[in-house]
């Protein structure tokens, strides 16, 4: 994978919950429900792709997936009592910028970014490797929840502000993002 690439993807998958939290207000569900919907449209175009339908390719990052939501969810929980999820999902789906509901163009934005994702790979290599990147969503997914449980961690032994705890897990997230295309930026 080419270095433009490699900085094209960190970007997509941490410039955009960054953007919206320093211009758009993100509190930290919304930077997670962006990051869930990222992942679950990934996760839905692997159920689509013939050579990854096997149950022993799809149950690691399923299982991971259902993992991370609910640790995820559970942390939103401890920070907030009152938290309900259908009222802050409507109001991130619902949240408009320019007259227009973000999730209007967000999910559209995915699902393109998914599919250019996978074209670039095509273009690339000749062929689109789904197996490594399931293993790579399984992986990414497992290292979320660890994430969200050293914030459950941190959570019960300091008090911190909901600014720090956005910007402890955005950091997380880029080190998580880099740490997965480390060998790219070591290659000459």
């Amino acid at each position: 994978m080419k270095k433009a690439q490699l900085l094209s993807e960190i970007l997509g998958d941490f410039l955009l919950p960054l953007l919206g939290f320093l211009f758009w207000g993100w509190d930290l569900y919304f930077i997670l429900l962006f990051i869930i919907f990222d992942l679950s449209v990934r996760l839905v175009f692997a159920f689509f792709r013939p050579e990854s339908r096997q149950l022993q390719l799809l149950l690691r990052p399923v299982l991971f997936y259902l993992t991370f939501l609910i640790i995820s969810h559970f942390y939103i929980v401890l920070t907030e009592p009152t938290w309900r999820f259908e009222s802050a999902f409507s109001a991130f789906f619902w949240y408009e910028d320019f007259f227009i509901p973000q999730g209007l163009i967000l999910i559209p934005l995915l699902i393109y970014t998914e599919r250019s994702r996978q074209r670039m790979e095509q273009m690339l290599h000749g062929s689109y490797n789904a197996v490594l990147h399931l293993k790579k969503l399984g992986a990414r997914l497992l290292a979320s929840s660890i994430i969200f449980m050293l914030m459950s961690i941190c959570l019960a032994l300091f008090a911190w502000s909901e600014t720090a705890e956005i910007i402890f897990f955005l950091s997380a997230w880029l080190l998580l993002i880099i740490s997965e295309n480390k060998a790219a930026f070591l290659k000459n």
